[in-house]
């Protein structure tokens, strides 16, 4: 019987010799006895587990042909009519199964399913290194992610401690510069706002030719403080004077600025042109009355 299913595999390995390269084991093993049958069949289950289905069925076969006893034989060929089947030769297939007998179809159910289950596990042991291997790799993102956080979070906390004291100090400067101007404002002189209006009352008098006979020294004082706002040319002529000037001295120089005649001071101060020519005279001792009329 074993002689039978020698020739018929040789045949058939002969008949796809020219579909599959042959290709000796690298590795030395003894050409006879069933050590070297097991050894080969250790390497057609590892190269039928890798896909290599053309090794694969060398293998086989050669712990085939060097078995020495009915379960090596047996097991060899199961493992060849698998790898057959698993190569799509449907016509060795047939030949070789129509040459074994019934018992060994479930031999041959048997290895497909060993076959598969050993496959499936190395799959889920290299699904379960991929996963190991995610894992360890969100692991070190996570723990890279957790220390770039803590660095820009303390980056963040530095800045702002730095923008808090760059406001703080801009803080001090504004109050020390408010304070400074408050400080300028209190020694400047200031303007009340009834001597202003006083003042401007006094120039709409003058300018309309209305009696200011009654008017004295505070009157002339809200002109003069009231001047430099109006016209500071008049201003500046009046600081002129050689010596202080009086209220109704101070008038007749604005009169005469606004060029009114000695009739209209007259009708102003309620007094004769006489008593005007006579305050013009003592007048030009202190201030040149003819600067009023070019300024």
């Amino acid at each position: 019987m074993k002689a039978k299913l020698a020739f018929l595999i040789t045949v058939l390995c002969l008949l796809t010799a020219c579909q599959m390269p042959e290709t000796v084991p690298s590795r030395h093993v003894p050409e006879t006895g069933n050590d070297s049958a097991t050894v080969y069949q250790e390497w057609a289950y590892q190269e039928l587990f890798a896909d290599s289905l053309v090794q694969a069925e060398t293998h086989a076969y050669r712990s085939f042909m060097l078995s020495q006893d009915s379960t090596l034989e047996c097991g060899a060929l199961s493992l060849l009519c698998y790898i057959y089947y698993r190569e799509g030769k449907q016509k060795e297939l047939q030949l070789l199964m129509q040459s074994i007998s019934p018992d060994m179809y479930v031999n041959v159910m048997d290895m497909q399913l060993q076959v598969e289950q050993v496959k499936a596990s190395r799959q889920q042991h290299i699904y379960t290194l991929t996963i190991i291997l995610l894992l360890l790799l969100l692991c070190g993102l996570g723990f890279w992610y957790f220390h770039r956080m803590r660095s820009i979070s303390r980056l963040y906390r530095q800045r702002i401690s730095i923008v808090r004291q760059e406001l703080k100090n801009e803080l001090l400067r504004l109050s020390e510069t408010a304070s400074s101007v408050e400080k300028e404002d209190e020694n400047r002189p200031q303007f009340q706002i009834g001597e202003t209006k006083t003042g401007i009352d006094v120039l709409f008098a003058i300018i309309n030719n209305q009696n200011i006979s009654q008017m004295g020294k505070h009157e002339e004082q809200a002109v003069l403080k009231t001047l430099p706002i109006i016209d500071a040319s008049l201003a500046n002529a009046l600081n002129k004077a050689s010596s202080p000037l009086t209220p109704k001295e101070t008038f007749f120089c604005i009169m005469e600025y606004f060029g009114k005649t000695d009739r209209q001071k007259a009708h102003s101060f309620c007094c004769s042109e006489q008593a005007i020519r006579s305050t013009k005279s003592r007048l030009n001792k202190k201030i040149n009355i003819t600067i009023l009329r070019s300024e």
